[in-house]
C-alpha cells in the first residue's frame, strides 16, 4: 500500500506550493508528490495519466481538492472509474473525502460536488479575467472626464446644491459628492 500525491498549478486559492505542504502535513514525500503545471481546461494532463498509470491495488491517490485532478464531474467519473478498476482509493484532504470510507453520507456527497463546481466555476472565472486583461480590456469604473470634474468644482464654488449640479451635468449625486473630495 502506497500513498501517492497528485498537485497541478491552477488559478484557484492554493498555489502549488501550498497544495505540497498540505500534502507533506499529510505525511507524503516529496518524491511521492507529482506536479502538474497545466490548465484544468487542457485536454492532456500527462502528470496527472503518468500518476494514476503509478499506482497498484490498495493504494492511495491524496489530493487537495477536487479540481486538482477534474476538470468536470463527468471527468471526475471516469477518473473515479480508472481509480476503482484499479482498487485504489482516493483522499482529497480540504474537502474531507476518503474512498475507503465505504459508508458515504449522501448529504456529505451533494456537499462535497457543490464545492467542486464552485472550484470549478472560480477557476474558469479567473482565467476568463487573465484573458481578458491579456487582451487589453480595462475592468472596473470609466474614469469621469476631467471637464465634468471642473464643472462640478466650479459650480458647486458658485454655491449650487449637489442634486442641482447633479441635474444640470446629468451625473449622479454620489458621484458629485467622490467628485468634490
Amino acid at each position: 500500500m502506497n500513498y501517492l500525491g497528485y498537485v497541478r498549478k491552477g488559478h484557484s486559492r492554493e498555489t502549488i506550493d501550498s497544495q505540497i505542504n498540505s500534502l507533506m502535513d499529510y505525511g507524503l514525500k516529496i518524491d511521492e508528490i507529482y506536479k502538474e503545471r497545466w490548465s484544468s481546461l487542457d485536454d492532456e494532463r500527462p502528470v496527472l495519466s503518468e500518476c494514476i498509470n503509478s499506482l497498484n491495488s490498495n493504494d492511495y491517490l491524496v489530493i487537495t481538492r477536487l479540481n486538482q485532478i477534474a476538470k468536470s464531474i463527468n471527468h471526475l467519473v471516469q477518473i473515479r472509474n480508472v481509480l476503482e478498476e484499479k482498487n485504489v482509493d482516493l483522499i482529497v484532504l480540504k474537502q474531507g473525502l476518503n474512498t475507503s470510507f465505504k459508508n458515504l453520507d449522501f448529504y456529505s456527497v451533494i456537499t462535497l460536488f457543490s464545492e467542486f463546481e464552485m472550484d470549478l466555476r472560480l477557476e474558469r472565472q479567473l482565467i476568463g479575467i487573465k484573458k481578458a486583461k491579456d487582451n487589453g480590456v480595462k475592468f472596473g469604473r470609466k474614469p469621469i472626464d476631467t471637464k465634468i470634474t471642473e464643472s462640478v468644482k466650479k459650480l458647486f464654488d458658485e454655491g449650487i446644491s449637489v442634486g442641482q449640479i447633479s441635474l444640470k451635468l446629468a451625473i449622479g449625486k454620489s458621484t458629485v459628492y467622490r467628485l468634490l473630495k
